[in-house]
């Protein structure tokens, strides 16, 4: 099983992270995600705030992959898993409270993405599968 390194967790932390959704007919979309976070070595979570074209994809279609890269040190992950929209409990609340924190409205769902793969993408590894 896939495992996010404390080195994984800083870097999602430092960096800007981004999803990649696709609808049920395949048609990819990219999009950054400020409040991404690492909630265990198996799962990441944000709060989905725009509710756009990510959110209408993840109700079609659950399978995600987030990347995000340092371009300094020219070091990188890709993580593939499944997501699980939430509109109520603990996880949501969270994500209630820190927009609310910010000034910004009520997320439209907290995401929930269990972490099933992950790639290196730094120059070294290229595409290299660490789990």
């Amino acid at each position: 099983m896939a495992e996010i390194t404390a080195e994984m967790k800083t870097m999602i932390e430092k960096e800007q992270c981004f999803i990649v959704t696709a609808d049920k007919t395949g048609q990819p979309s990219a999009a950054p995600k400020g409040s991404m976070l690492v909630l265990d070595g198996q799962t990441l979570a944000y709060g989905e705030l725009v509710g756009k074209q990510t959110y209408r994809n993840l109700l079609e279609n659950p399978k995600v992959a987030v990347v995000v890269t340092d371009r300094q040190a020219l070091k990188g992950y890709r993580f593939m898993g499944r997501a699980e929209l939430l509109s109520e409990g603990p996880l949501y609340d969270r994500f209630t409270e820190e927009f609310a924190r910010m000034g910004l409205p009520k997320p439209k769902a907290a995401v929930k993405i269990m972490v099933e793969e992950i790639y290196d993408l730094s120059v070294r590894n290229p595409g290299e599968k660490i789990g």
